[in-house]
């Protein structure tokens, strides 16, 4: 994130879940692994025992949205430095809408991963939050299937009480971070905007936080 919004962290801090901080449903439940120290040795040989040969990782960015420009960056090195071999799409948002949107196999136009963000008040409970949903072709670009964490939404919805709620949303935030739709990377309250100085009692509302996502192909 500081390649983004700088070295000010009061701007930023991890998030090692799917909901917004600061909502009554927001959880880290199943986020240790997030809050570790990071340890590439152990990453590299997980690679390894993987069976990984060098296949190119497809990775579209957006040179046009400076913060997808910078995450891509990012990713692309750390990468590289793990011992993959990174196709590094450089092209415009319209472009990556239109590709993301492709099933074939990468090399062939389709793709592995990409960044985007959402609004916190998209991510506010499992009805608005369409990042997670697992639930194959009718799930955004990357078309993740997972029964467990259609379960847990289904649940949710059958919820009677907040404490219910709750509850659900700690399994299903486990599930998706076991299991990530997406990969949920920080939130931001970087928000630059600008108006005439005699404009009064401006309120700022959820929209102002930013979850920033890498979503990644099934296909």
């Amino acid at each position: 994130m500081r390649a983004y919004v700088g070295d000010d962290d009061n701007l930023w801090k991890p998030l090692p879940g799917f909901f917004t901080p600061g909502t009554p449903l927001y959880t880290d439940e199943g986020g240790e692994i997030l809050k570790a120290p990071r340890n590439f040795e152990a990453a590299k040989r997980l690679l390894a025992e993987s069976g990984y040969s060098g296949q190119p990782v497809t990775c579209l960015v957006a040179q046009d949205q400076p913060s997808f420009k910078a995450w891509g960056e990012v990713t692309a090195d750390l990468l590289k430095r793990l011992g993959m071999n990174v196709d590094f799409a450089v092209i415009d948002w319209g472009t990556v809408l239109a590709r993301r949107a492709q099933k074939s196999p990468p090399g062939q136009g389709g793709w592995h991963m990409y960044h985007t963000k959402h609004p916190g008040v998209d991510c506010i409970n499992p009805a608005a939050n369409k990042a997670i949903r697992a639930n194959g072709v009718d799930a955004l670009s990357g078309w993740p299937s997972s029964s467990q964490v259609e379960g847990e939404i289904a649940a949710w919805f059958d919820a009677k009480t907040l404490d219910a709620e709750n509850a659900i949303v700690r399994r299903l935030n486990k599930a998706a971070l076991d299991h990530v739709p997406p990969a949920a990377l920080s939130k931001n309250d970087l928000d630059c905007r600008s108006a005439r100085n005699r404009i009064r009692g401006w309120l700022l509302g959820p929209t102002r936080m930013r979850r920033p996502t890498a979503s990644g192909s099934a296909y």
